[in-house]
């Protein structure tokens, strides 16, 4: 399968070079700024267009690796009869495959989402084979599909395209939230007179090591701390010692985090540390 990039960022460089390594047939790329596919053609070793049109009629699937903002009119920019029979695809998380529907062309669109934070063009691919690809779109060509991501080396899902939102809030909660938490955290230790430089140097080694045992252990089996072994003393001085706003974050948080507890320690009752976190007197 000849592939073609129509986008140069952090994405298309990324997935375009892994390709390349994992011997796939990436044909080059096509960027609005001309600069930008010239240096992903160069970094991958492949060509770079300054005509969409030219590079689609090379290719047998279309990758457009922009912004979620930009798909639709990328894709209505593209639309034609190059495109047609062929596989179309976006990168996104949040939108579906759908946004492809709106043709009288045959186009078998796919959205091949990687969940993994790409934060720079030239070295992300390194460790590009962390990524878990999800897959939404046609049925008649979906095979030719897992197919290129399986040749890449990449494990992969198929879902439905209407859970797509539900998809990515959870990517994000795994994610972009607890990056959030994180920073509370560190926020919270500035407050009891840390640097920030220092609040991050204590809580580094700890948050790193739960987030790797979560990961290959499973969040139950991790889980420890005053939630899980009912501690409602220790929790009740958290809550009495945050300011409302972040009484409400830690609320919200324990609330999981109870769940979690409750799988691991079935046989103990949590009904107090519940009326707790729910504000009812204990």
């Amino acid at each position: 399968m000849r592939i073609g990039f129509i986008g140069a960022g952090r994405v298309g460089f990324t997935m375009g070079k892994y390709f390349r390594i994992h011997d796939l047939d990436v044909v080059g790329y096509y960027s609005r700024t001309s600069e930008h596919a010239k240096e992903a053609a160069e970094f991958t070793d492949t060509c770079y267009f300054t005509d969409a049109r030219e590079l689609i009629s090379l290719c047998d699937a279309v990758i457009l690796t922009v912004s979620d903002s930009a798909i639709s009119t990328v894709f209505s920019d593209i639309c034609g009869p190059e495109l047609s029979g062929k596989i179309l695809c976006h990168t996104s998380g949040a939108t579906s495959s759908k946004v492809f529907d709106n043709t009288s062309y045959q186009i078998y669109g796919y959205s091949i989402h990687p969940i993994y934070a790409i934060s720079d063009r030239y070295e992300s691919y390194e460790h590009f084979s962390n990524a878990f690809i999800t897959i939404d779109g046609k049925k008649e060509r979906l095979g030719a599909v897992t197919d290129m991501i399986s040749k890449a080396g990449l494990r992969y899902a198929v879902i439905d395209s209407d859970c797509k939102s539900k998809y990515h809030a959870a990517s994000v909660m795994a994610s972009n939230m607890v990056c959030g938490l994180y920073g509370a955290a560190i926020r919270l230790m500035t407050e009891c007179g840390f640097s920030e430089e220092d609040a991050g140097a204590a809580l580094s080694g700890l948050f790193r090591d739960n987030a790797i045992g979560a990961s290959e252990k499973g969040p139950v089996l991790q889980l420890t701390g005053p939630l899980e072994r009912n501690d409602i003393a220790t929790v009740r001085g958290h809550l009495d010692a945050l300011s409302s706003e972040d009484a409400m974050l830690y609320r919200t948080a324990a609330a999981e985090v109870l769940k979690l507890a409750k799988v691991k320690n079935n046989d103990r009752d949590y009904s107090d540390m519940e009326s707790l976190l729910k504000g009812d007197c204990v």
